[in-house]
């Protein structure tokens, strides 16, 4: 409970037959009249007495986090008493403590998340619960799946709650709006430590994230590129193709049908493509085309984009299906001939 009334007190080595009559001067970090009430700057040892108090009262019990602060009081002249007393020079000052009962936490949050499209500037803000009279400096650690000096700016790692304020703000900015699908990535900072501040000021919400929101987008298309022919034989092609690189590998899954029977007039297909990250384009071959003797036309094969299995966001199907021909290199001529003579009877 509180507050407590500081004291000093002044001793006389004997009693006196008078009043003993002393000036003094206050000094100390703390404000005389704001942290404590006026002092008169006179204390008196009554006659027959050997000690008086002066008393620091009404210390003022704010919610500002300051830490300890002094009062310091020098005797500076006897104004009154019986002859022969003197002040003693190597005891003519001394210090008491106001201590302070004020605590505060620092913590962190994510408050306005990164986007590439702008770009907009993500923000953390590092909150303090009250004031305090120094400047609070903490330092902090960056990590997430987003890139610090590549994807936006290099931090300081030191973020400073400046005296009489309780917050400040940490700025993930010139977010780099490039064209390649990568996905919401996340930045993540922790407050490691208070590195100079008032005392009772501590971490609370030591780690918090925003998102940087990925702007691009991509499609997938597929086109029959070159058609197969039973002469040579020629392999036919066709070309998955994705409109702009991502981080990720896409995998897209497929279907096969047409005229041509898969297993039979060319080797099975895997049902699935896959173009790599940081490329636009996969082939799937149509390879090991049967040359058989057999006089057939031309056949086709047709590929339909079904599904996108695996990819970073913002990645869809445009044109999901094409063909392409199987050239018939065999041909045929057609004669006729008398195979057997009649007879007349």
């Amino acid at each position: 409970d509180g507050p407590v009334d500081g004291v000093f007190t002044v001793t006389q080595s004997t009693t006196a037959v008078s009043d003993t009559v002393l000036s003094y001067s206050v000094a100390g970090s703390a404000t005389e009249g704001t942290d404590y009430d006026n002092l008169t700057g006179s204390v008196t040892i009554p006659a027959g007495s050997s000690s008086a108090t002066i008393l620091i009262e009404n210390i003022a019990a704010d919610s500002l986090v300051e830490g300890t602060e002094t009062v310091t009081i020098t005797l500076t002249g006897i104004t009154a008493s019986d002859p022969g007393i003197t002040i003693d020079a190597a005891n003519d000052d001394d210090a008491i403590d106001i201590i302070d009962n004020d605590a505060a936490t620092v913590s962190i949050a994510g408050t306005t998340d990164g986007n590439e499209t702008g770009p907009v500037a993500g923000v953390f803000t590092v909150t303090q619960t009250t004031t305090a009279v120094s400047d609070t400096v903490i330092d902090y650690t960056v990590t997430g799946s987003a890139t610090e000096g590549t994807d936006y700016d290099s931090l300081s790692g030191t973020v400073t709650i400046g005296a009489g304020t309780t917050s400040e703000t940490i700025d993930i900015s010139n977010i780099v709006a490039d064209s390649l699908v990568e996905g919401t990535e996340t930045v993540v900072i922790t407050l490691d430590a208070i590195t100079a501040s008032d005392p009772g000021i501590s971490i609370g919400t030591a780690s918090d994230s925003i998102n940087i929101i990925d702007g691009d987008s991509a499609s997938v298309s597929i086109a029959g590129t070159t058609d197969g022919n039973e002469t040579g034989p020629v392999t036919g092609v066709f070309t998955v193709t994705q409109t702009a690189t991502a981080v990720s590998d896409t995998v897209i899954d497929y279907t096969v049908t047409g005229s041509a029977a898969e297993g039979t007039d060319y080797d099975s297909l895997s049902g699935t493509v896959t173009i790599t990250a940081g490329t636009t384009s996969e082939t799937i071959d149509i390879s090991n085309i049967v040359a058989d003797s057999l006089v057939e036309g031309t056949e086709t094969v047709v590929i339909t984009l079904d599904a996108i299995t695996a990819s970073d966001p913002g990645i869809t199907i445009a044109a999901a299906s094409d063909s392409i021909d199987i050239l018939d290199g065999d041909s045929a001529t057609v004669s006729i001939a008398g195979t057997t003579d009649g007879l007349s009877l």
